[in-house]
């Protein structure tokens, strides 16, 4: 959600440097979001998430990278942002999280060369 926030509160017209101590983030959103899509997002942990934030991605027209920091090792942006998650995460009444694509955009079903058997079952 982080990811989410951050590309919606920055201008499309800024590059953007998305920062975070989770790599299955960064993999995600980069290595794997062709080979998910590819599978219509089955079996994938956060698909409506990923599938948000690719979409905001590609919104954009400026340079987009992604950095990796190691978790609890002190860097203040860090501490900051888990610091905000457990806030989040305590809240009696979650904020709502605007995670609409644009019809046309939303690619729906798997292309089936893209599938196996264990993955279809």
């Amino acid at each position: 959600m982080a990811v989410i926030i951050a590309i919606q509160a920055t201008p499309p017209f800024c590059p953007l440097e998305i920062i975070t101590d989770s790599q299955y983030v960064i993999d995600g959103l980069t290595a794997h979001l062709q080979e998910w899509e590819d599978r219509g997002w089955i079996s994938i942990n956060n698909a409506s998430l990923f599938k948000n934030a690719a979409y905001l991605l590609r919104q954009r027209s400026t340079t987009i990278t992604f950095k990796w920091v190691k978790g609890h090792e002190g860097n203040i942006g860090n501490k900051e942002s888990d610091k905000l998650a457990k806030e989040g995460a305590e809240k009696e009444i979650p904020d709502r999280l605007n995670l609409n694509i644009a019809e046309e955009l939303d690619i729906q079903g798997a292309k089936l060369a893209a599938l196996n058997q264990a993955t279809t079952y």
